[in-house]
């Protein structure tokens, strides 16, 4: 089960869980959790470096 799905099932209820994890997540457009990945990231730093390369010239 999501912490999504945990938060709207316990009617939003604390959902901490006692250990702490390194994982980040993003919703899709079906209202999903999709783990955002490190490559995913790193592709995002590029592009966005691109982009303020093109703005600045």
């Amino acid at each position: 089960m999501s912490a999504t799905e945990q938060v709207i099932t316990r009617n939003m209820n604390h959902v901490l869980e006692n250990q702490p994890k390194n994982t980040c997540v993003m919703l899709d457009d079906n209202g999903q959790e999709v783990k955002i990945t490190k490559d995913m990231v790193v592709n995002m730093c590029h592009e966005l470096l691109n982009q303020c390369r093109n703005v600045k010239n």
